[in-house]
């Protein structure tokens, strides 16, 4: 059963929706009239319509009340003018607008309330435009990453990136462009040179990286505020990028690692362990910037959670990904960057330590890809090609920690034993858990610029623990199992400070309270930063268009807030 499948069948045992379009009549036939004349050259749905129940589905809506992710309309614009007649049909109507390209936001943001519009940019902007001559890569917001990392491969260059294949650029470049080769390179937004965006008054701005004496005020306000911001569209509608790309030729001796083991929960601490050990060794600079590493386990669960070639060889075992359950694995992704270039060596060390026999022995099957081009692991090796980790709904938690605390590996392991129990999975519960290594790299040093936003530059390890829960007769005692097991892991973690001694968080990965008032500085690092976002977020959007959720800036005029909408 896909996503879509599982959202459907969600749908179908509510009556929300109809009894919504029964209770609000009058004022759908009015924006009916008024969507009609407006003369939009894309297409778009009111709730109620037939093609509705489709159109609204993205990530979240598996997981989180209908009303919460249901838009009163969404459109398609076909373009800058479209967007600019929504823009004034919101006006007119006094709603907010939601802005989804992918669809991935994990708490539905990319969505609205059945009072508001959400624009779907997923295939509005399709431009991809290489100058290879100045290096320059200029790129519309609607590009799926698992297609761009190919696009990018067959111009040989490449960008960090995240692993999902389904996320799209527009809020992937928003909410930073967290994932591989960031700890040698930075975040994907580190490498924008400018952006095009519409603002709230409709007007169009090409928006360029600051730069002192030669950039206005308003430039350099409107680029810090929407490269980490927010979670994506709380600024302007972004139409299109323009990166600085990495070129492979710079880089003869990269080499991309794919290591997979069963699980069992020694595999699981070792590996761990192994993590905290890196982690540290990164921070001390005994391990190049070069050197990536990203540990992701998964619990037995109906899932096709791997590259393309490791999807071959489980379905040689065997394993015919969602059709059948996986069991319970280990994945190591590894790259060397070869910052260097020709004059530096590929020291495999780092990489084969998690095959020592106290750590995870050798793996089930692996990639050892030396002399390997990083745009070829990133598109082939090291980008998941499905639209979700598994197919259930789930209860997501994602925390970074400045300094790995003692023990962690151990407390981790006690914490997901819980669910994963001997198989891999209890009482209807099913892992995805993620570790990264940031420490001692790009992604704090281009954060020294100050011209982003982005918090939390300095963690050492980012930690992901997810539960997908299993749908059946139930479904509300499994929610409630999953909810009991995060809340405690929250009390485990942040509480007794077994992960980190603040609760920091990052607007990729949101999950909890839905009122960013109650939880800004979970999100932001500095009540400086808070402040200054709120001030120019109440200068280009002042009537707080683009705040279709609790979960966005207010706007901050002088002193003051502006009024609630």
């Amino acid at each position: 059963m896909d996503k879509e499948q599982l959202a459907v069948r969600r749908l179908d045992q509510s009556d929300f929706i109809q009894r919504y379009v029964e209770e609000h009549q009058e004022a759908l036939r009015e924006l009916r009239i008024r969507a009609t004349a407006l003369g939009f050259e894309g297409k778009w749905w009111i709730i109620g319509d037939d093609e509705y129940p489709q159109k609204r589905l993205q990530y979240a809506t598996t997981s989180f009340a209908e009303e919460e992710v249901s838009p009163r309309i969404i459109l398609y614009p076909s373009g800058s003018k479209d967007i600019q007649k929504a823009l004034g049909l919101t006006r007119e109507l006094g709603m907010a607008i939601a802005v989804r390209t992918g669809g991935h936001q994990y708490c539905g943001y990319s969505s609205t309330l059945p009072v508001n519009m959400q624009l779907d940019l997923s295939e509005t902007f399709p431009e991809y435009q290489y100058d290879a001559a100045n290096n320059v890569l200029r790129c519309g917001v609607s590009h799926a990453l698992a297609d761009w990392a190919k696009l990018n491969a067959e111009n040989g260059i490449y960008l960090p990136m995240g692993v999902c294949g389904h996320v799209h650029l527009g809020g992937h470049v928003h909410t930073g462009g967290w994932g591989m080769v960031a700890r040698s390179h930075g975040l994907l937004a580190d490498h924008v040179l400018a952006f095009e965006i519409i603002l709230a008054d409709g007007s169009q701005e090409r928006i360029a990286k600051p730069q002192n004496g030669q950039t206005s005020s308003h430039n350099d306000d409107v680029y810090y505020a929407v490269l980490g911001g927010g979670k994506g569209g709380d600024f302007g509608i972004v139409t299109h990028w323009e990166f600085s790309p990495l070129c492979d030729k710079n880089y003869p001796n990269s080499a991309c690692y794919a290591l997979t083991w069963l699980w069992s929960k020694e595999k699981m601490e070792g590996a761990v362990q192994r993590m905290e050990q890196l982690t540290q060794l990164c921070a001390q600079g005994s391990i190049p910037s070069d050197y990536e590493f990203m540990l992701t386990i998964t619990g037995t669960g109906i899932m096709d959670l791997f590259s393309d070639p490791a999807s071959v060889e489980l379905k040689e075992l065997g394993f015919e990904g969602i059709e059948l359950p996986v069991p319970a694995m280990i994945q190591m992704w590894m790259c060397f960057t070869n910052k260097g270039g020709a004059a530096e060596p590929f020291d495999d060390q780092w990489f084969e330590s998690f095959t020592q026999e106290d750590v995870c022995g050798e793996p089930l099957f692996g990639h050892r890809l030396g002399n390997y081009p990083v745009s070829e692991g990133l598109a082939q090796h090291f980008i998941i090609q499905q639209d979700r980790e598994m197919e259930y709904p789930f209860v997501k938690r994602f925390r970074v920690t400045m300094d790995v605390p003692k023990k962690f590996p151990e407390t981790f392991t006690d914490r997901m034993d819980e669910i994963m129990g001997v198989l891999g999975t209890r009482d209807h519960q099913h892992l995805v858990s993620q570790m990264q290594v940031y420490k001692g790299g790009a992604v704090e040093e281009n954060g020294k610029t100050g011209i982003t936003s982005y918090s939390w530059r300095e963690q050492a390890l980012a930690m992901s623990h997810d539960s997908f829960y299993s749908l059946g007769w139930f479904h509300g005692s499994y929610r409630e199992q999953a909810e009991q097991w995060q809340s405690e892991n929250d009390a485990v973690f942040i509480g007794q400070e077994k992960f980190s001694g603040r609760d920091m968080r990052m607007f990729a990965y949101t999950f909890g309270n839905r009122v960013l008032e109650d939880v800004w500085q979970c999100f932001y690092d500095s009540a400086e930063k808070y402040e200054r976002l709120r001030r120019i977020k109440g200068s280009v959007d002042p009537d707080g268009l683009f705040s279709a959720d609790e979960f966005s800036l207010k706007p901050l005029f002088g002193e003051h807030l502006v009024s609630e909408r």
